[in-house]
């Protein structure tokens, strides 16, 4: 779950309103105002595109702190994924569009599941 507190000071801090947030990420002000008061929880997606706005990683707006990780890195060689972390590497035969792809799915099946059980 996202630490509410933490998403409305980093929108604060940044100058951002609720809708203008909403806006740099694709949805509106009313769902960034929930997230922030804990009655809702962004999907993957959201995670994500929170992450890439206030630079920071999906672990850090989860929990208020980063993980030990110190650089990550994902590349595509030849339709094979390359993920390197901290000196471990992981290969997956697969195209970075699969993989976008593939997430964009997962979010929505997440949205789905949590439309279903409001």
């Amino acid at each position: 779950m996202i630490d509410g507190n933490l998403l409305k000071a980093l929108r604060r801090e940044k100058g951002l309103s609720q809708e203008e947030l909403g806006d740099l990420v694709g949805t509106e002000g009313n769902l960034v105002s929930r997230w922030e008061r804990g009655t809702s929880t962004p999907s993957l997606h959201y995670m994500h595109k929170l992450s890439e706005v206030f630079d920071k990683p999906v672990d850090y707006l989860m929990k208020g702190e980063s993980s030990d990780i110190k650089e990550r890195s994902v590349t595509e060689n030849r339709g094979v994924l390359v993920f390197e972390t901290d000196g471990q590497r992981l290969e997956v035969p697969a195209t970075l569009a699969f993989a976008k792809q593939f997430w964009e799915r997962v979010d929505r099946m997440i949205d789905i599941s949590i439309a279903a059980k409001q």
